[in-house]
């Protein structure tokens, strides 16, 4: 059951907190906001974006493991001690799909459910490209070759997945403008004009990231309890100084900055009273507060990740209120840079993963929208099969999970690699090179939100250098 009731005049608050937005200084409509309006067109209704950035690296080999028996044999001839055995792990039941038996972590029995059940999808072998490459143009690595930059690094391949422009700074230090922005935050630039809201389309529960930082477009800001409130004009404990007050509430100031400063302070307080408002459980008819431990709430495992995502769920179920028909989220999940004691932290991880993603999509089918909601897995990048006696190392491609009731579920997409050292599709050490871009998956899953085919390389410029932008695992 879902956890969110509302009030029937929360819209008018809110109407009047985006009114006192505009007031405040919220940016002008751009030439991006007049080609909003037509990006959308052809998607209406509610739709809703969720990654998972599984922040360190996700432990690909251990996450999906062929398990014919010579595709077996060569993953654990690499692996050795970090080789999960064959009876542990969780057998998938994929349709329309011709390569080795797969199975997943043991950790992974409820998404297990989910992909046996056509809820969620495998891709396979994703990560960053600046243009298709093969193996042997990989290991001739001529000039020709556009590679992402600093490969194997985490800051710049986070960045790059993030930013989806990954040969923005070349060899050369120059700098593509484009890689200041996300490839959600571009496409929130574009879909915004379907909100009517104080809040931004771009919500994070996981920090300040890249990936939904658009042209126009500023990420909200949440933690997993709410939003972040500026209580000092009203708390006793607060600063609540003559200066401060002066600084959020006087609207006749003369210097530009100090101006700037008052309009991002009473956004921040008119959108934090907005967001509390509307996610605030109402009363009930019998009077009994259900904000005391009468209302029953879904537990998504107990851990940060959970949290994070039970605080998705009450912004999914305000939309309304909150004047949002699109919505996308960003939430991390830390702790994957496994280079040493990988199968005890890596099974911990997994199994987190797991109960959180499970519980959310089954919230969302409680509140009617699991159809309307996808979530994605993302990480800057894969990891070595290769052992390195107690953990893996840093790779390149990886596999993802994509689930919700539009996914066309119990498939595995992209191009499933050889496992093993030495392969076609190993960069050295049993790090795979990506057969799908980012760019892909980040397209497919920008034109289920809405984004026109049409205007794909204003959020994607890179999209163009690829022979697919749909990769097929949306049913709708």
């Amino acid at each position: 059951m879902s956890f969110i009731h509302t009030h029937a005049d929360r819209r008018l608050f809110l109407r009047q907190s985006a009114a006192l937005g505009a007031l405040a200084g919220s940016s002008l409509a751009s030439n991006l906001a007049l080609i909003g309006a037509a990006a959308a067109q052809s998607t209406g209704g509610y739709r809703a974006l969720v990654c998972i950035n599984l922040a360190g690296g996700n432990d690909n080999a251990n996450t999906v493991v062929p398990v014919s028996p010579t595709e077996y044999a060569a993953y654990a001839a690499a692996r050795q001690s970090l080789a999960l055995p064959t009876s542990a792990l969780l057998r998938l039941s994929p349709t329309g799909y011709n390569g080795p038996s797969l199975a997943l972590h043991p950790s992974l029995a409820r998404l297990q459910g989910l992909f046996n059940s056509g809820k969620a999808a495998v891709m396979a072998n994703v990560g960053t490209l600046a243009q298709p490459i093969t193996k042997d143009q990989w290991d001739k690595r001529t000039p020709a070759i556009r590679l992402p930059y600093q490969l194997f690094s985490h800051s710049d391949q986070s960045r790059e997945w993030q930013t989806g422009v990954p040969d923005a700074i070349s060899r050369t230090g120059i700098t593509d403008t484009t890689s200041r922005t996300g490839w959600l935050g571009r496409a929130g630039d574009l879909l915004d004009t379907l909100n009517s809201s104080p809040v931004s389309i771009c919500m994070s529960l996981g920090g300040n990231n890249m990936l939904q930082v658009g042209n126009r477009i500023v990420q909200y800001q949440l933690t997993a309890q709410g939003p972040v409130a500026l209580r000092e004009l009203d708390s006793p404990y607060g600063i609540n100084t003559p200066a401060l007050r002066i600084l959020l509430t006087d609207n006749a100031r003369v210097n530009k900055l100090e101006r700037e400063l008052t309009a991002v302070a009473r956004r921040a307080i008119s959108t934090e009273a907005a967001v509390s408002y509307a996610i605030a459980p109402s009363d009930p008819p019998d009077g009994k507060d259900k904000r005391k431990g009468t209302l029953k709430i879904p537990d998504f495992g107990g851990g940060n990740l959970g949290a994070q995502l039970r605080m998705v769920a009450r912004m999914i179920a305000a939309r309304q209120d909150l004047g949002h028909t699109r919505q996308i989220f960003y939430v991390s999940h830390g702790g994957y840079d496994m280079h040493s004691d990988l199968l005890t932290n890596h099974a911990r991880r997994l199994a987190e993963l797991d109960t959180a993603i499970a519980d959310f999509y089954l919230e969302t089918v409680a509140l009617g929208v699991s159809d309307q909601v996808t979530t994605f897995t993302a990480s800057e990048f894969g990891r070595a099969l290769q052992s390195n006696g107690d953990g893996s190392d840093h790779g390149w491609g990886a596999h993802h999970f994509v689930v919700g009731g539009a996914v066309h579920g119990q498939r595995i997409f992209g191009q499933w690699p050889t496992v093993a050292l030495k392969s076609n599709d190993d960069a050295g050490n049993g790090r795979l090179i990506p057969t799908t871009a980012v760019d892909q998956y980040a397209a497919t899953l920008a034109t289920w939100l809405g984004v026109d085919a049409s205007l794909l390389s204003s959020v994607l410029p890179n999209i163009g250098r690829f022979a697919s932008s749909d990769l097929g695992f949306f049913s709708a």
